[in-house]
């Protein structure tokens, strides 16, 4: 069974934080949120502890402590985002999860447990740590459009989609001008497209299967230019944007599946949905 872990990331510059956890995150399969009270419903939760980085909350051990007192912490103090990616990818060339140093504190227990975690590693070290480094055996998304603005997060606006049993919105919103191209986060197959814009909330869309189980949708189109069976190519051309389906306004939407992550409770969404956040590869990285 996966394990219930989530990083709690600062709001503010959110998705800087969020290109730091980027090798950890595969590696290890977690998911990432600003939110401190969705982290507070995990079991375990990695925090980046920065100066003023949780406003709201100000010492956010202290306030995950007192409303969330079953919770295990396990806090990385970091003085800004690249000391922070430094020490998740030092954790991953360990293969260490919550890092040989790391305390991870389960408040309910006084006095506070420290609790080292020891696992057997191989003795490669890296001679050179850079966020930008990434595994290229990684399932990876490439940005699906000529525009790199995210319009709405993954998980945003719970208010809005819980009145159709969503926890939050499901997919990245990401900008594209109407008739504007539309390309293949990864290779894979074309298993499905919809090419009539009234019978489904998404509209004319593509959904690609990829490799690991994963599969991709794209959302609210003008126009599919692939079909069903089809091999397709990372960021290859397959349709133009628009704003068909249950949409206001032209743009992409984006949703990422991995099979068999809604029974395993990796994450709250239905149907497998997960955070294809952290798998994205921004166009200026």
């Amino acid at each position: 069974m996966a394990e219930s872990h989530i990083i709690l990331l600062p709001q503010a510059d959110y998705f800087q934080w969020v290109r730091a956890t980027r090798p950890y995150v595969l590696a290890f399969s977690v998911n990432t949120t600003p939110d401190a009270v969705k982290a507070g419903t995990f079991e375990n939760i990695t925090i980046a502890v920065v100066a003023n980085g949780y406003p709201a909350q100000g010492d956010i051990e202290a306030w995950l402590r007192a409303r969330f007192p079953n919770v295990r912490l396990d806090a990385i103090p970091v003085n800004n985002v690249e000391e922070f990616g430094v020490a998740l990818q030092t954790r991953v060339a360990g293969g260490l999860r919550y890092g040989a140093a790391s305390t991870v504190t389960t408040p309910s227990t006084p006095p506070a447990t420290t609790t080292t975690t020891t696992t057997t590693t191989t003795t490669t070290q890296p001679t050179t740590i850079s966020t930008a480094v990434v595994d290229s055996g990684a399932f990876k998304l490439h940005w699906p459009t000529d525009y790199a603005v995210i319009t709405q997060a993954f998980g945003a606006n719970p208010q809005i989609y819980g009145k159709w049993g969503l926890p939050g919105h499901e997919g990245l919103d990401i900008r594209a001008p109407m008739n504007t191209n539309i390309y293949a986060c990864a290779e894979g197959t074309v298993f499905q497209v919809e090419n009539d814009p009234n019978v489904h909330p998404y509209g004319k869309h593509v959904r690609i299967l990829h490799r690991d189980g994963y599969r991709t949708v794209y959302a609210h189109l003008a126009q599919t230019l692939v079909q069903v069976g089809e091999k397709v190519t990372a960021e290859q051309l397959i349709g133009k944007a628009d704003s068909t389906g249950n949409s206001t306004g032209s743009h992409l939407h984006l949703t990422l599946k991995k099979d068999g992550a809604s029974a395993r409770k990796e994450t709250k969404f239905q149907g497998d949905v997960i955070d294809p956040t952290p798998f994205m590869v921004y166009p200026d990285k």
